[in-house]
């Protein structure tokens, strides 16, 4: 799960340069990051209390592989362990962990607030680089960013909960997941 981190935190320097202008903010989206984190736990499966270990560790290992392939390839990184992402991280890899917990639940409220957490946070900022920083990224990879958030909505829906009320946990806590995102995310 770490080594998963590690590389994806590394590729997200590469990203930075070399996606096409279209998807470039796949690399600086927090959203990819905190599905790859989720996944990363649900293929690993670790106890709760390691996954929310794992979550912390896998987003700080992510910054601090970015901040290590970007200084070796020449460009300036000011973060480092105290840096408001590592700090974010200690916030949010709970989340994660909990999350991707709950994923692998038998009980369909528990999957479906497990999947709602992915979904609000890809909804979330993709509507943030929609309204906030639309004048300076494309709106193809935020639209896409939506659009996948969505999808988790509807295939969680329709594949793992049987009942209208685990339904309505999952609209109602991906929707009131993603307004939080984009107010925090905003005053960042």
């Amino acid at each position: 799960m770490l080594v998963t981190a590690a590389v994806t935190g590394g590729l997200t320097s590469f990203g930075q340069q070399y996606l096409p202008g279209e998807l470039r903010s796949l690399a600086n989206a927090s959203g990819t990051w905190f599905v790859v984190v989720v996944g990363a736990l649900v293929v690993a499966r670790p106890s709760p209390v390691l996954a929310i270990i794992l979550g912390i560790l896998g987003l700080i290992v992510m910054n601090e592989a970015y901040g290590v392939v970007s200084r070796w390839r020449g460009f300036y990184y000011g973060g480092g362990v105290s840096s408001i992402w590592n700090q974010i991280a200690v916030l949010v890899g709970p989340v994660a962990g909990i999350a991707a917990t709950w994923l692998r639940s038998p009980r369909p409220v528990l999957v479906a607030l497990g999947a709602s957490a992915p979904a609000a946070v890809l909804i979330g900022e993709g509507l943030f680089g929609l309204t906030v920083v639309t004048d300076t990224t494309s709106p193809v990879f935020w639209s896409i960013e939506v659009a996948a958030g969505i999808a988790i909505v509807v295939v969680t829906a329709v594949g793992r909960l049987p009942t209208v009320p685990s339904i309505a946990v999952l609209v109602g806590a991906s929707a009131l997941g993603a307004a939080l995102f984009y107010v925090v995310y905003s005053s960042l």
